[in-house]
């Protein structure tokens, strides 16, 4: 769990605060306020510091999310959970980063080293994605701090953060990603995504409205360890498919 349940937070508090205006204290499992950088000067969350008189309360934190029913060692069991669209509020530096980008279409063919391997497409599916979107002449980024492994004939934009990353997204025509941080950060600042889903989790628990979610597991397993199950859902993403869904909103 990361950037994405951090962004899902600040969706949660966006709707919180259509029925009441107060501030949203976000807590931890044990009732202690958190803070978390992707929160950033969001005026819906009150920080550590301020003193209200008046707030709501939201827990939300690792392994205690709105979509989790049960933890196991080898697995997670979902709960639906209807996702709002979340918000980054950008400093300058983070802006001006940005600024000289615009119009790419932003793919991840990488998921974080602590993910199920289950939420890995496979290398070669990127590859031929990739090669099928060059040879239809769009300009394609990838994110990332150096020496994140690329592949050949996308530009690799260096960002120092994974904020200063979402500001590039923001800036980009649309995207293709693995369900997670960037699909979240997506939905956050408006970019249509493809967002590959396979059998592990589905969008009824992570999914938005505005992306087009590429599910074909059945019932998601939440399987931590390899899984059959998940490798025949992925295989039946093909790139062929990913790049048609792509091309359908262009």
């Amino acid at each position: 769990m990361g950037f994405g349940d951090e962004i899902m937070v600040t969706g949660i508090a966006r709707r919180m605060q259509y029925s009441c205006p107060h501030k949203v204290v976000v807590y931890d499992r044990n009732g202690q306020i958190r803070a978390h950088e992707m929160w950033r000067d969001n005026p819906r969350i009150a920080t550590r510091d301020e003193r209200l008189s008046k707030t709501q309360s939201l827990k939300s934190a690792p392994s205690f999310r709105p979509y989790i029913a049960e933890k196991y060692d080898s697995r997670w069991v979902w709960k639906d959970f209807e996702c709002t669209p979340g918000e980054i509020y950008f400093s300058e530096d983070e802006l001006a980063f940005a600024a000289k980008y615009s119009g790419g279409i932003v793919i991840e063919p990488n998921t974080k080293a602590k993910a199920s391997p289950n939420k890995n497409w496979g290398r070669q599916r990127w590859v031929e994605l990739v090669g099928l979107m060059l040879d239809h002449g769009l300009p394609i980024w990838q994110l990332g701090e150096e020496g994140t492994q690329t592949i050949a004939g996308v530009q690799h934009i260096k960002t120092p953060s994974f904020r200063h990353g979402c500001a590039v997204l923001a800036r980009a025509r649309a995207a293709v990603l693995p369900e997670g941080g960037l699909h979240h950060a997506a939905a956050a600042v408006g970019v249509h995504a493809v967002v590959i889903y396979g059998g592990y989790i589905s969008p009824a628990q992570t999914g938005y409205a505005l992306h087009t979610n590429l599910f074909t597991g059945g019932k998601p397993c939440g399987s931590r360890q390899p899984c059959k199950h998940c490798d025949e859902a992925m295989a039946a993403i093909t790139p062929q498919a990913v790049f048609d869904s792509l091309l359908s909103f262009l």
